[in-house]
């Protein structure tokens, strides 16, 4: 039986390495310097079964140009070329600073990190990942729906409906909201043939 592999991507500083930890319990390297994975790392947490962290995707504090192009371009081709066999992704994105960064990036003339990785993970998986909103321990109800939404219109050019039941706003640090996205998560996992891999990590 071929691998299989359940990605995690995410902008750096995202809290994408928290993430996983509470998703799953699986101990990686978090930090609080933006870009602590620095290459695309592979667990296996069941037969043939892996959980993939990858880099942060877009700028890096003191990281050179061409180290984030290259990262790009490897967390590209490693979607292109294994879509077949991802079984389940999820995106983390910080909620709290969508609307800030989106804006900044259009007065450049560019597309968000987060609205193109969520994309392109469609166009390969033939599927939306999950999408985890993370760190609304940051800042109030008021703001963080408000960069929800505008997450969302961006993301289905105002048709909220094509991502229903794929957002979750959460806390990794804290915890919150994320027992409903792993419920789903494992549910999607149980439906590919694998029982809650999680509960066997120590």
């Amino acid at each position: 039986m071929p691998e299989q592999y359940i990605i995690f991507t995410g902008r750096p500083n995202a809290g994408k390495s928290s993430t996983i930890k509470a998703l799953t319990g699986l101990k990686i390297a978090t930090g609080k310097r933006p870009g602590t994975t620095t290459s695309i790392d592979k667990y296996e947490i069941a037969q043939d079964l892996f959980l993939v962290d990858m880099p942060g995707y877009g700028k890096k504090v003191d990281a050179p140009r061409s180290w984030e192009d290259k990262t790009k371009e490897n967390i590209l081709d490693f979607i292109y070329e294994k879509a077949d066999q991802i079984i389940a992704a999820v995106h983390v994105l910080n909620i709290v600073t969508f609307i800030e960064t989106e804006k900044r990036l259009a007065k450049k003339g560019y597309i968000s990190i987060d609205v193109e990785m969520v994309q392109y993970l469609e166009e390969n998986i033939g599927e939306y990942p999950f999408v985890a909103a993370n760190k609304i321990d940051k800042s109030n109800d008021k703001q963080v729906m408000e960069n929800l939404r505008a997450y969302i219109n961006s993301l289905t050019d105002g048709e909220p409906e094509l991502v229903a039941g794929y957002v979750y706003p959460i806390s990794a640090k804290k915890g919150v909201g994320v027992g409903e996205l792993k419920k789903e998560l494992v549910s999607k996992l149980q439906k590919n043939g694998y029982h809650n891999p999680f509960q066997y990590i120590r």
